[in-house]
């Protein structure tokens, strides 16, 4: 039962919060939508990779000359040269290699953008051209006759030859145009012969540019050996001492050009577009031949991961922790190291030699997965002659993912703060509303509990809910205020609808009396007026206690002694001028007290506490009547001994119609002496307490007062 009674109170906080809860999981719904998005993307991405591979298969299907066309990679790097058409000469200037200036190779030795060069090869009748652009600020040439070969700016060129022998030339200038071409030996300073290469046989022309100078050379392609190896570098001379700045070679500063050899691979034109066609940002094909040596491999699994600049503001701090909570949503656990993941590579290619198709995938990082497919390509008679191996990360679509994710995220975050902004503003505007609407409706009953005004003011013009509730509860309050107005009347309209029987039916019994009666009917006649005089002092007393408020605003409050009014006071109450004893004792310590007052209403409240302490005091025992003054206000005490006050009584015995005396008792009493006191004290600006006193038993009421300064 008592569980029943207890009921939950949600309260308008509460339901914004819970309404919040709700848009707090539409994010999430969000993410959910994204990662099966996700799901779906990557499926579409397996099937689409499976195409590719079986395309390139069909490209490669039975022709065996395109992939003879394809390099030996292994670990080293390829320069690929392109046919020249029409007429080569080798003249410093660039007229045949226009067609391929996107195609040129650029090398460097460091982070300075402006010390480095680039590289375009050809080859036409057996013969191999190149052309050199080199960024150089300060050009050295050789001086003619000069011992050293390395003192000024120089090309070195090493080339195995097909006895396994390195040849290795240096291209100097003496001046612009044709340049020297001297066989050296390891220390690339000493010549080894005492005359240049003839120009017959190699040839070079230097062509100074505004920032570095031009180099075009040919050589016989029978150089080379079968796998056309070869290694370039520049030399930058900048010291007058013959100081070398740079060596600046094709495969970056840690390595020296005896230590690794560029690998020449003819471009043909068939094999070029395929190659070029494949290239993707996010994928990598790999062409292995039926020994599953490298062939070929274009594109990049993974894109070149952007350098992590710190947040410079506070909008991307938040955007960086955003990321990193997205992060722990999209991290994918438990990926492979690169040893495994070769090993997963491996076991692709072995069933891709078995002729069968093999795909794959394994997670390389946190936040990146790798699909792998291996395809065998045969020719018309179902050999095998490679295979084909296509690798592709998921980076670009967890990349999408988590652009979506961020806009989500930030478009969730701002419209659930937008929403509850707007939510904690209209539960602030209702709960004031409210608070205001309780505040009036606790202000329009007065301490007595009526009602002080007839109808609300706000809200009552409202048109939702709240505006409903105050104009109901205002209509109520009119329909009580009227009734309450009803009953504040009714002792006036009683007592003059009750005084007209009964001066009828007392004038009938003085008449009657007039008229003679028997001796035994007096006694009739005598009950009788004593009972109508009670009836007329009842409703007299109903219609004063009635009007006395309406009265006291008609009254004027004028400054008064209280002392003397007292002391006068009790002076006319006392019986002793009539020979009986004093029953009420004065005691003051003040020579004057002046209060704003009106006089007959403080002797009206004196009569009440006086009729009340005779009531109730011990017999023959003394009323006392004390009058002092504190600060600023003054004390009116009313002391008698006798019984105590009920606890029960003493919280409401100033209301109207409370009484402790016993029924029936001699006189009828209705309660409404203490309530005029009430009234008076209030009147004037003070109030009435009740206190039991203990040695001796008695009763004590005090009236305080404000005094009056003048």
């Amino acid at each position: 039962m008592l569980f029943a009674n207890r009921r939950l109170r949600f309260r308008l906080n509460t339901q914004v919060l819970v309404f919040a809860l709700v848009l707090v999981s539409i994010p999430w719904l969000s993410y959910r939508f994204v990662a099966e998005s996700r799901v779906f993307m990557i499926e579409g991405q397996t099937q689409a990779q499976e195409q590719l591979a079986r395309g390139i298969v069909t490209l490669f299907q039975g022709r065996d000359d395109l992939l003879a066309e394809l390099p030996y990679l292994d670990s080293q790097q390829v320069v690929f040269s392109h046919p020249l058409t029409g007429q080569a000469k080798v003249d410093g200037y660039t007229n045949e290699w226009l067609d391929f200036q996107l195609f040129a190779n650029h090398f460097g030795s460091g982070d300075d953008s402006e010390d480095g060069y680039s590289l375009l090869l050809g080859e036409k009748d057996d013969r191999i051209f190149g052309l050199v652009r080199i960024q150089d600020d300060k050009t050295v040439l050789r001086t003619k006759g000069a011992p050293n070969l390395d003192a000024s700016d120089h090309l070195r060129l090493t080339m195995p030859d097909r006895n396994g022998n390195e040849r290795r030339l240096v291209i100097v200038a003496t001046q612009a145009g044709v340049m020297e071409v001297w066989y050296v030996k390891e220390d690339w300073a000493t010549p080894q012969y005492r005359s240049p290469s003839s120009s017959f046989i190699i040839q070079a022309v230097m062509r100074p540019l505004v920032d570095g100078y031009l180099v075009e050379f040919a050589l016989p392609k029978y150089f080379l050996n079968q796998r056309q190896e070869f290694g370039l570098a520049v030399a930058d001379v900048d010291g007058e001492d013959g100081s070398m700045r740079h060596l600046k070679t094709l495969v970056g500063a840690d390595t020296t050009i005896e230590s690794h050899f560029n690998l020449l691979a003819m471009r043909a034109p068939e094999a070029n577009k395929i190659l070029s066609s494949l290239s993707r940002s996010d994928s990598q094909v790999v062409i292995y031949d039926n020994n599953l040596q490298v062939r070929a491999s274009v594109g990049q699994v993974s894109p070149a991961k952007s350098e992590k600049v710190k947040p410079e503001d506070f909008l991307e701090g938040i955007q960086s922790w955003l990321n990193r909570g997205l992060d722990w949503f999209i991290a994918i656990p438990d990926y492979l190291n690169p040893v495994q993941a070769a090993s997963q590579e491996r076991d692709l290619l072995n069933r891709a030699l078995d002729k069968k198709f093999a795909s794959g995938r394994w997670h390389k990082g946190p936040a990146e997965q790798i699909f792998a497919v291996a395809a065998p390509i045969v020719d018309q008679e179902g050999e095998l002659l490679g295979v084909v191996l296509i690798k592709q990360s998921t980076a670009q679509i967890l990349g999408l993912q988590r652009q979506a994710m961020e806009n989500i995220a930030l478009l969730s975050l701002s419209t659930m703060l937008a929403i509850l902004l707007v939510l904690l503003l209209f539960s602030w505007r209702q709960a004031m509303r409210i608070r205001r609407l309780g505040r009036e409706a606790q202000q329009i009953v007065d301490p007595d509990g009526r009602l002080r005004t007839d109808q609300l003011y706000n809200e009552i013009r409202a048109g939702d809910e709240i505006g409903d509730l105050a104009r109901s509860f205002s209509s109520v309050v009119a329909r009580l205020h009227e009734h309450q107005e009803f009953m504040s009347t009714m002792p006036r309209t009683l007592r003059h609808e009750v005084n007209n029987p009964l001066n009828a039916t007392m004038t009938s019994l003085e008449n009657l009396q007039m008229l003679g009666v028997e001796e035994g009917q007096q006694r009739y006649i005598d009950s009788a007026q004593r009972g109508l005089v009670k009836i007329s002092g009842i409703v007299e007393k109903l219609a004063d206690a009635a009007n006395l408020e309406a009265a006291l605003h008609e009254d004027e409050l004028e400054p008064l002694d209280l002392l003397h009014l007292l002391q006068t006071y009790v002076h006319h109450q006392n019986p002793s001028i009539r020979g009986g004893a004093a029953d009420v004792v004065f005691e003051a310590d003040q020579q004057s007290v002046l209060v704003a007052g009106v006089d007959y209403r403080i002797e009206q409240l004196l009569d009440k506490l006086l009729d009340n302490a005779r009531d109730f005091r011990a017999s023959g025992s003394l009323v006392k009547v004390r009058l002092y003054q504190q600060d600023y206000d003054c004390y009116l005490e009313v002391e008698n001994t006798g019984p105590s006050i009920p606890p029960d009584l003493m919280a409401g015995m100033f209301n109207s119609m409370v009484s402790a005396r016993a029924a029936g008792a001699g006189h009828a009493h209705f309660g409404l002496g203490l309530y005029i006191v009430r009234l008076i004290s209030q009147f004037h600006g003070g109030s009435v307490t009740a206190h039991n006193l203990r040695q001796p038993e008695g009763v004590m009421f005090r009236v305080k007062l404000p005094i009056l300064l003048v």
